[in-house]
């Protein structure tokens, strides 16, 4: 984790550094994040491809010189940025139900119920993986499988699954009915699916398709001198 932290810290320092050498500091905006966490050894587990803390959080700050100082609480969403890109410019854009613009969002109260949606069918999964988090209550919906309720404030490292406990099946049947209002878990499988095969069709066949190999990260970009 060390090392993570200070590998971020680093590149976001190189990229102030650069931007005040070459005059740009005072007039741009800096939006770091990531497309995901990793599990760094949590629950044994080394890499992502879940629906864990480790997995699903990310960094996500703000920097610029109309950005004000500070944490929000309220949780938010990579595609909330689509809306926050086109708010700084300015305009708006279609997207995602719910989705808003992170300037308005850090401008009102804390809203610590605002839902968040992540959700998974890529490499190592068997059927579709949903997670939605409202508030201290974590909800993870698998096609096919039993889900898993956690309790984020009395369990952050999410080590028990109360799903079956008959305390807290009024708040799984709460969030599976949010999660019903967001997608169609097993229609939405269904089509993931689809398109993969799809895939794998243009690239004539499955054999071929292995023969492709894993494709290379996208490159860091070069840093002014």
């Amino acid at each position: 984790y060390y090392g993570l932290c200070t590998w971020l810290d680093f590149n976001v320092g190189r990229i102030l550094d650069t931007l005040e050498s070459e005059g740009l500091k005072d007039d741009t905006t800096v939006v770091y994040t990531s497309d995901h966490g990793d599990n760094v050894g949590a629950r044994g587990l080394w890499g992502k491809s879940n629906l864990y803390q480790e997995s699903t959080a990310i960094p996500l700050i703000v920097s610029g010189p109309e950005v004000p100082s500070g944490v929000c609480e309220t949780p938010v969403s990579l595609i909330d940025l689509s809306c926050t890109i086109a708010d700084h410019f300015n305009t708006s854009i279609e997207s995602a139900a719910g989705s808003r613009s992170l300037y308005s969002i850090a401008d009102e109260p804390v809203e610590s119920n605002r839902p968040v949606f992540s959700e998974y069918h890529a490499a190592g999964s068997v059927s579709g993986a949903y997670m939605l988090r409202r508030g201290r209550w974590k909800y993870h919906h698998y096609v096919g499988f039993d889900p898993e309720l956690f309790d984020l404030e009395a369990d952050p490292e999410e080590t028990t699954n109360l799903a079956s406990d008959p305390a807290t099946l009024d708040i799984v049947e709460i969030m599976h009915e949010a999660l019903l209002r967001i997608c169609d878990p097993k229609q939405t499988d269904a089509q993931a699916f689809e398109d993969q095969a799809e895939l794998v069709r243009r690239f004539g066949g499955r054999k071929a398709a292995f023969k492709t190999g894993a494709p290379a990260a996208t490159p860091t970009p070069e840093f002014l001198n």
